[in-house]
Formats: structure tokens, C-alpha cells, sequence
């Protein structure tokens, strides 16, 4: 009986290690993907943010309207980055199934105004969920994004 509890102790300990573990490399993937996209859109790469969406990807933009080809997705990248610098920050991520992450990010904007007697700093902060598909060659790409928010971007 102790022997049979201690090993279900241990198995117990090692599920629950897995999925600590699973949950931190699900984490990481997610990280990993925004990081990229914050590169590509730093240095202002459209060509490299549209490498980051899966071939038969879709774009949902904060006003809903929808794009699925790589002219219209290029043309609402273009337009973001002529407005300025944007950021993504992971703020949740889920494993939806071995090959699909959720990850839920959130958008900021920092701009300073400066006038004659103070300085004022204002941030929006909208949101962006990814479904992250594993692609065959391993790589993850964007099969769907929804941005959501209340500014017009």
C-alpha cells in the first residue's frame, strides 16, 4: 500500500512537472513569435512581418473588417508603421492543441507631448490575439489576429 501510494506521489509529481513544463515552453514559443514581430515593425520590415503569418492567414482589424490576402495584410502593416511605434507585450498564452497557441498580447503606444510648462506621456493599450499554427518546417507562424480596442489605428 505505501509502496503503491509513493508511486502515485511521484507520478503525480512528474505530471505536474510536465505540464509546468509544457506551459513554460508554450510561454516561450509565444514570447519568441512577438519578439519577432516587434523586431520586423521596429526597423520597419513589412516584407518580414508578412513572413510571420501562415499562407492562408487572416487579419481582423480593429474596425472588423477582415483581410486574407497578402496585399491587404501588407497594406495594413504599412499604414501601422507610418503612425508610429507600436509594442507587443505577452500578456497571456494558452495551448490550444500540439500544433495551435493562443497568445493574447497587449499593444501600447507611448507618445510624449511636450508643452511649454509640463510633459505629458499618454499610452494606449489595445489588444491582440494570435492563433499560432505550427507550420511543417517547425516554425510558427500567425494563422489568425483579431485587434481589438477603441483607437482607431
Amino acid at each position: 500500500m505505501k509502496r503503491s501510494l509513493g508511486l502515485i506521489v511521484v507520478l503525480a509529481a512528474a505530471v505536474s512537472a510536465g505540464a509546468s513544463q509544457a506551459a513554460e515552453d508554450v510561454r516561450q514559443i509565444a514570447e519568441s513569435s512577438i519578439a519577432k514581430w516587434n523586431a520586423a515593425f521596429a526597423k520597419g520590415k513589412v516584407d518580414d512581418i508578412l513572413s510571420l503569418y501562415a499562407d492562408n492567414a487572416m487579419l481582423v482589424q480593429p474596425d472588423g473588417s477582415v483581410s486574407k490576402s497578402v496585399g491587404e495584410i501588407r497594406a495594413f502593416w504599412q499604414m501601422l508603421i507610418q503612425k508610429g511605434v507600436y509594442a507587443m507585450d505577452v500578456v497571456d498564452v494558452r495551448s490550444e492543441k500540439e500544433d495551435t497557441i493562443v497568445a493574447t498580447t497587449k499593444l501600447s503606444d507611448v507618445k510624449t507631448l511636450q508643452g511649454p510648462l509640463q510633459v505629458m506621456k499618454y499610452r494606449y493599450d489595445g489588444v491582440l490575439y494570435s492563433v499560432l499554427k505550427r507550420q511543417a518546417d517547425g516554425t510558427w507562424k500567425a494563422q489568425v489576429q483579431q485587434w481589438t480596442g477603441n483607437h482607431k489605428i
